[in-house]
């Protein structure tokens, strides 16, 4: 696994327009098999309307014949959940770090959403089970 992180990391670093990635996902949680795919969240230092679904693809297939495995991006400067968004940055391993700032300003942020929304979410269950309270 560790000659295939390598390999990750060299591919990463070598594309100018990704600012951080992480590893997240049963590779990071141990729980994968040799079937399973390898997860890798990618920061874009391009605005996300910029960018197209080609050159994810076209970063998939180099991932995936460098470590013979499927490799699957997640971009993240698209919209996701704030749980998947905790999920990586909780979780995950930082494979490429090209500017410290900008990604423990991303990171900073993900906590921010979670726990906001885990709070208002907390909120709305409690306000329903009041609501329909059978008694």
């Amino acid at each position: 696994m560790t000659d295939n992180i390598q390999r990750l990391k060299e591919i990463l670093s070598q594309q100018s327009s990704i600012t951080f990635a992480y590893l997240f996902g049963s590779r990071v949680k141990g729980y994968a098999n040799g079937k399973s795919d390898w997860d890798i969240a990618v920061y874009f230092s391009e605005q996300s309307e910029n960018i197209v679904t080609w050159p994810v693809f076209e970063l998939e297939a180099k991932l995936s014949k460098a470590i013979e495995a499927t490799a699957q991006v997640t971009v993240l400067n698209n919209s996701l959940t704030p749980v998947f968004y905790f999920q990586i940055v909780s979780e995950g391993i930082v494979l490429v770090d090209k500017n410290e700032a900008c990604r423990a300003e991303f990171e900073n942020r993900v906590l921010r959403y979670y726990y906001d929304w885990q709070y208002f979410q907390k909120r709305q269950i409690l306000a329903e089970k009041s609501i329909f309270k059978v008694e």
